[in-house]
């Protein structure tokens, strides 16, 4: 988690001469390869072990969908609000895990969640309190920030099976990256500037924002409830707005602080820890 939230200030960098797209799939894309070429120096199986459905599915949805509407954000809206808007996703996978994986969410819980969605919307609202304005860039990143939690759940019932975690992150990554750099090809102006500078930044958050975090990610998924393990998320918001503010200027304003505290305490209910005879929650049904 602190290595996602690290990966927002060099995105932003990379988006002032890349279009948001292509940066997105150039990032996911190489995170990808470097996780394939891991796997086969390590002598690990590179199948995912499940099905070209949900590979597609989660690339849709975790890299094409997600990373497609972070990065506009950043661009559009600065990398400290998408860090916020970006990572409320652990609130609507706890919503879909309670439905779909059946696990139990408390009344705190629930709480929590109806926090985090006011914070979310405190962030979102701009201008005056009546009549309503949204930013439409910020809209974008929630939408993406929802199209994750889906994957999440899906992810989640592959995992329960005989899923190869890590292979499954590389193949996503690197079939949503391709999808990706393929859009913003036919859609985006012309071919980026391939210098130095953009070749580290790629590199950088390639391996730190994409790689390693991925496979984490999807290790821990394999071990741990949905909700439980995304509800981590509350770590990259904070690291995403305290490094724009040091390193792109970006002082938060007094809306989008009161936002992160919303969504960072309705997180904390979320996974509050509770008494040792008691679980956080019940075991997920097996995939039917």
């Amino acid at each position: 988690m602190l290595a996602w939230g690290a990966a927002y200030v060099p995105s932003a960098w990379l988006v002032e001469t890349w279009p948001p797209l292509s940066a997105a799939g150039a990032r996911l894309g190489l995170a990808g390869l470097i996780l394939l070429l891991a796997l086969k120096v390590l002598g690990r199986p590179l199948r995912p072990g499940v099905g070209i459905t949900t590979i597609g599915w989660l690339a849709l949805t975790q890299s094409v969908l997600f990373y497609g509407a972070t990065f506009w954000g950043i661009l559009h809206a600065g990398a400290g609000l998408a860090a916020v808007l970006a990572n409320t996703d652990p609130l609507f996978v706890a919503a879909l895990a309670s439905v779909v994986l059946g696990e139990y969410l408390t009344g705190r819980q629930w709480t929590g969640l109806a926090v985090g969605l006011v914070g979310a919307t405190v962030v979102v609202w701009q201008g005056p309190l009546w009549p309503p304005e949204v930013s439409g860039a910020a809209v974008i990143v929630v939408a993406g920030a929802f199209a994750w939690s889906v994957g999440t759940v899906v992810a989640t019932r592959g995992m329960r099976g005989a899923a190869n975690p890590v292979a499954l992150a590389a193949w996503q990554m690197a079939l949503g990256g391709l999808v990706l750099l393929v859009i913003g090809f036919l859609f985006e102006d012309g071919p980026p500037p391939f210098g130095p500078r953009e070749i580290a930044l790629i590199l950088g958050i390639a391996i730190v924002g994409g790689a390693i975090p991925f496979a984490l990610f999807y290790l821990a998924l394999a071990r741990a409830p949905a909700t439980q393990v995304s509800t981590w998320f509350f770590l990259i918001p904070v690291v995403g707005v305290l490094s724009a503010w040091l390193l792109l200027g970006e002082q938060p304003t007094a809306r989008l602080v009161v936002g992160l505290a919303a969504v960072s305490v309705g997180l904390w209910l979320v996974l509050a820890i509770r008494a040792p005879q008691e679980e956080l929650l019940v075991d997920s049904a097996p995939p039917q």
